[in-house]
């Protein structure tokens, strides 16, 4: 008789599935959470392979595992998953985690809003929720400090040039004008979309040649995102549609890329402290974000943003994982 590994789950959505795993693996070991993710990469993949790939996710699923926290002030630490590896910030993910910690008693839910820290690869994650009955109506987290990083050109194929704008969110996104391509942000133009974002990436690779200062080291182009201003009585409004590597296209807003692109307006004057940012993807669902404005540590300028949305709870699942299975690892189908 061969033994089965059990995990337990907690699914959430906001257009985007998000799967928080809560149970049923080894202490992840660490004295920070860099350390973490690193013993995760080396002993652990199994999990993120079982349970975000097909059969029993998908190549879009997002996922987060919880850990121990290394902080004094936190509830318990994150590493955010994908189906190939971990990021290092997940917006989405955050948001699926907190709400899942709430709902599943992980964190004392207080009515009307639970606080709690959650610590991350790249630091504290401050989460304020609104609660009633025991359900989260919005999660709203301080993201890590963003900044906009630079601009350049690039030509596509057909010669079209066009201007990249880079910020950093906790991921780097490469911000492109929707309008200036002539693309409908919508969902039936994902094909179009998500092939101009591969052909940049072929030409360009991940690493670009503009310097992130705070960082001190080249940025990377972690996903593209294409806008087009909203015409809103109620704040700055953007059409957005998020595209990462390989090839494809994010159902949600996206908690880095508010961050990142809030970042990017307030370079541009076009957004001050304490304006409201709504951020709203393909599929018509919104992030609202404000920022403060900060100093970074190497004497830039950024900002403190602050991101919220709902999740939704789709399902609890008791996963076991069979040995034998051929596709105990799962599997990713070409696109």
């Amino acid at each position: 008789m061969h033994i089965c590994n059990q995990v337990f789950a907690i699914d959430h959505h906001h257009g985007q599935a998000s799967r928080t795993i809560l149970s049923g693996y080894p202490s992840i070991r660490g004295a920070t959470m860099r350390e973490k993710a690193a013993y995760y990469s080396d002993n652990m993949s199994w999990i993120h392979e079982s349970l975000l790939r097909e059969p029993r996710g998908h190549r879009n699923m997002l996922g987060s595992i919880v850990t121990d926290p290394v902080s004094d002030e936190a509830a318990f630490g994150v590493i955010f998953l994908h189906p190939s590896g971990m990021f290092d910030g997940c917006g989405d993910s955050t948001f699926a985690t907190a709400t899942a910690a709430i709902e599943s008693g992980l964190v004392k839910a207080v009515e009307p809003i639970t606080r709690f820290t959650i610590d991350s690869v790249l630091g504290p994650l401050h989460i304020e929720a609104d609660v009633n009955g025991g359900v989260v109506s919005e999660v709203r987290f301080g993201n890590v400090p963003s900044y906009c990083v630079g601009s350049f050109e690039a030509a596509l194929q057909d010669r079209r040039r066009i201007t990249i704008d880079v910020s950093f969110g906790g991921l780097y996104y490469g911000f492109i004008d929707a309008d200036a391509l002539g693309l409908e942000l919508a969902p039936e133009a994902e094909p179009q979309i998500v092939s101009i974002a591969q052909e940049l990436w072929r030409n360009l690779g991940q690493e670009l040649a503009i310097k992130d200062d705070e960082m001190d080291r080249n940025a990377k182009l972690d996903l593209f995102t294409f806008v087009r201003r909203q015409s809103s009585e109620t704040g700055c409004h953007y059409l957005v549609a998020n595209v990462y590597p390989p090839g494809s296209m994010g159902r949600t807003p996206s908690g880095t890329g508010t961050s990142a692109h809030m970042a990017l307006r307030a370079a541009q004057g076009e957004l001050k402290d304490g304006d409201l940012f709504i951020q709203e993807s393909v599929l018509g669902m919104t992030f609202r974000g404000h920022f403060t404005a900060c100093t970074l540590s190497r004497g830039g300028l950024g900002i403190n943003p602050v991101v919220g949305t709902k999740s939704y709870m789709m399902g609890i699942s008791h996963f076991v994982i069979d040995p034998a299975d051929p596709f105990a690892r799962g599997f990713i189908m070409p696109a």
